[in-house]
């Protein structure tokens, strides 16, 4: 008998994309906070790079969400500034 907590037959869900969002520290509280609400797609961490001025924080999207989640950057991109989003190789 497995032990691993999948039946047989099955495969463990997919890791989720990690993207990196250029946004300033004033605004990631904002992007947090609305992300928030999107019910697990979405998970905004304050890890961040920086690169010169500029700085991108660490996000993790949910398998089969990015889509969903790049439109949710651009819409918000219309309140507070998004720049650069990069998906990690």
């Amino acid at each position: 008998m497995r032990d691993d907590g999948w039946r047989a037959g099955t495969r463990p869900p997919k890791e989720a994309q990690v993207l990196w969002v250029e946004t300033p520290d004033s605004a990631i509280h904002v992007l947090d906070g609305i992300l928030a609400a999107t019910d697990g797609l979405v998970n905004v961490r304050r890890e961040y790079t920086s690169e010169g001025d500029r700085k991108l924080f660490k996000i993790y999207v949910a398998p089969g969400a990015l889509d969903e989640v790049s439109g949710l950057l651009r819409a918000l991109g219309r309140h507070v500034y998004v720049g650069e989003v990069r998906a990690e190789s």
